[in-house]
């Protein structure tokens, strides 16, 4: 390219001063003047030269910077991107009017029976909730091209379609008053091309053994929202169902609830949340991707789909309630919802590999703080092991807190104790500060210098080894009433 665009300034170049000659004798002072030029116009070029091949390595925001995402498109790859544009342009233009008629008319005679049902069940709940964004699109990012499955090509085919892609589709939404940056996930869709322009034939996560799409509040039957202020910042309770009831307790729970979070976690985060109420355990299992075991054991779980470094911001921060938190008493619920915002609240400063101990044994005291007199109201289970003389030797393991294990209450229980010890004698800002310097940086997986870095930490901010942690500890539970 560089040498194709260079060339006939080459070519201009040899030529100037056979065909000058005699105007330079006349004018030398002229012939300077054009060199000048020249030279001029060759900077120029270069500069733009450099300025696409630079402008051309870039990285796009919405793309992993390993991916060859900076080729350029031919004209086929760019006909074929225009065409499937215009499909998710239009596929999104009737869910957002409701019309899912146009809608379902973008889908191929091969669609798949999910895609069908979602493109239904959105046309029908996109209207009933205030979203400030909702659109698919093309990633800007262009990975290898899997091609479609063989058994699949071979419908499309019979079909007459002329070509087939894997597309990589986004979906791009918000909702007013929670989402301040729209949340975008990948979606690749399977994509035939026709006469009359490309189909939406399947989602290709399933297809190549990933798993389905996570649900959406819209793809369930009677989606609702209300707002809730939770001042200064705002939340939003959703609900896929018509259990108003339990919706209504959590929207008069949610002020208070957010308050506390802030007391103790301070001001910096964005003090309101999305409130996920799920009437069914397929609803909670699809928006949150539990298994089946824990989903019938959580009450609730708080999800998130990535981090914005600018900010930080968390993007996508829902907290999803399960059937069972129906059934909770009033002071039960506030305890788990103030829990969960703290997730929320403590996200952008919490590691992947944090220590569970330390993420949910804070986030449980933050739940509980105020609400308990006793290690026997607080902890049951913990309690009664302390009083039959067995004290937990060492800190609760991360194995033990799958909401499906026979040892998860205790583990939670005895990471609240170990948080709630930390309160009694150091204060709540030392929490804090604790939390931050446990969870706030990945964690080492080899045991010893796992414990070395928990050692660090708390001679940094408590002032007293781990090993010294540990004991003082023991000695608060066999101490408390």
């Amino acid at each position: 390219m560089t040498s194709e665009r260079e060339s006939p300034e080459r070519e201009d170049l040899d030529a100037a001063p056979a065909a000058d000659a005699a105007s330079e004798r006349r004018n030398p002072l002229g012939r300077k003047w054009l060199w000048i030029l020249i030279a001029v116009v060759l900077v120029a070029v270069v500069g733009i030269v450099a300025t696409v091949l630079v402008s051309s390595s870039g990285s796009d925001t919405d793309s992993p910077a390993a991916t060859p995402s900076a080729r350029p498109q031919n004209p086929y790859e760019q006909s074929r991107s225009l065409g499937v544009t215009l499909t998710l342009q239009a596929y999104t233009d009737a869910l957002r009017d409701g019309d899912a008629e146009s809608a379902l008319a973008q889908l191929d005679a091969s669609a798949t029976t999910a895609l069908r049902e979602r493109t239904g069940a959105s046309a029908a709940g996109l209207p009933a909730l205030p979203l400030s964004a909702f659109e698919f699109r093309l990633s800007a990012s262009r990975e290898f091209e899997r091609l479609v499955p063989a058994d699949l090509q071979e419908r499309l085919d019979a079909q007459g379609s002329s070509d087939s892609w894997v597309a990589p589709v986004q979906l791009r939404y918000g909702y007013e008053g929670i989402d301040s940056i729209p949340v975008v996930l990948d979606l690749p869709m399977v994509m035939a091309q026709y006469p009359d322009g490309w189909k939406m034939v399947a989602d290709a996560g399933p297809l190549f053994g990933q798993p389905a799409p996570a649900g959406q509040v819209w793809e369930f039957p009677s989606p609702s929202a209300t707002s809730v202020a939770t001042a200064p910042g705002e939340s939003l309770v959703l609900t896929n169902g018509s259990d108003t009831g339990f919706t209504a307790r959590l929207e008069e729970l949610l002020p208070a609830a957010a308050g506390a979070v802030t007391q103790f976690w301070g001001t910096k985060w964005p003090q309101g949340a999305g409130i996920i109420a799920a009437p069914t355990d397929d609803e909670f299992r699809s928006l949150t991707g539990a298994a089946t075991a824990d989903a019938q054991a959580a009450a609730a779980v708080s999800i998130f789909t990535g981090i914005d470094p600018a900010g930080p911001t968390a993007l996508g921060q829902r907290v999803v309630f399960s059937p069972q938190a129906a059934q909770l008493d009033p002071n039960a619920l506030a305890v788990v919802l103030r829990h969960e915002l703290f997730h929320v609240a403590a996200r952008t400063v919490t590691a992947q590999a944090a220590p569970v101990w330390v993420t949910e044994g804070v986030a449980e005291y933050v739940g509980r703080r105020g609400t308990y007199t006793r290690l026997a109201d607080a902890a049951p289970t913990l309690a009664g092991q302390v009083a039959a003389g067995e004290v937990p030797a060492d800190l609760p393991s991360d194995a033990n807190f799958s909401p499906g294990s026979p040892d998860a209450a205790l583990s939670y229980q005895s990471a609240w104790s170990v948080a709630a010890f930390i309160a009694d004698k150091f204060g709540d800002d030392k929490l804090k500060r604790f939390y931050v310097a446990l969870a706030g940086a990945d964690q080492p997986t080899d045991p010893q210098l796992v414990i070395k870095s928990q050692d660090t930490a708390s001679n940094i901010v408590l002032g007293i080894s781990r090993e010294e942690l540990v004991d003082q500890w023991r000695g608060w539970l066999t101490a408390s009433p």
